[in-house]
């Protein structure tokens, strides 16, 4: 890999990286992360019953254990912690490429929010099932009906924002509902966006915590309950 730090500096970023028992791949996750300079990483950590936390606490970065329950909680939480101008998110398993963060950190002076897409381009992402990969085609077909963001993957929660944006979005979910009412919010604000293509990889260890029909079933909802709001 070329040294990233010889690229776009990334010291002005806060990440932020929700955790649930990731003992098996947070250290190559934070390993890796190690050589793009991060200003701020920040792991909000779900009450996890494994070494995470130890883990984390040699690297001596932020650990936060989440107040509340839900995926999206965690992420809210982790944004109110950070300090920087800019702040973005991965999750703790290395299925995210940090590559994009570069393309991402360039993008960002000259738009409000960068959003990563697996399937920009008509590109596949190696981790998909079938029902995966058509659900995801389904659910960002009727956000983009129902709320016009222009997106093609509207579940991949890879985005990079200027801190004072989130803000004043006024985010209300605090399920994975979250990653479909970021953009449709910043879409409907009329504030400028760009999505990129990034791969999403084979996670380092352990096995996905996403089940394909009950939580398709959770983000379906969250699309109802987004409309009634909105």
């Amino acid at each position: 890999m070329n040294n990233p730090t010889n690229q776009q500096s990334l010291k002005d970023v806060s990440l932020v990286i929700a955790t649930f028992n990731e003992e098996e791949s947070i250290k190559y996750v934070l390993d890796e992360l190690s050589q793009y300079g991060l200003g701020e990483i920040i792991i909000v950590d779900g009450n996890s019953s494994d070494n995470t936390k130890e883990i984390v606490e040699t690297y001596g970065i932020k650990f936060i254990t989440q107040s509340k329950k839900g995926w999206g909680s965690a992420v809210k939480e982790g944004i109110d912690f950070s300090t920087l101008p800019f702040v973005t998110y991965m999750d703790g398993d290395g299925s995210y490429n940090p590559e994009a963060l570069l393309e991402m950190r360039n993008l960002i002076d000259t738009n409000d929010a960068v959003f990563c897409s697996r399937y920009k381009g008509g590109a596949k992402s190696p981790d998909d099932t079938f029902i995966r990969a058509m659900g995801n085609r389904i659910f960002t077909m009727i956000v983009k009906i129902l709320f016009g963001p222009k997106i093609t993957d509207s579940l991949f929660f890879y985005p990079m924002f200027k801190k004072n944006i989130l803000e004043n979005l006024d985010l209300d979910s605090d399920d994975f509902t979250l990653c479909l009412e970021l953009p449709v919010k910043v879409h409907q604000m009329r504030l400028k966006y760009v999505e990129i293509l990034s791969e999403e990889r084979e996670r380092y260890a352990g096995v996905t915590k996403v089940n394909a029909l009950t939580d398709g079933f959770k983000i379906l909802l969250g699309i109802l309950s987004l409309w009634k709001k909105l």
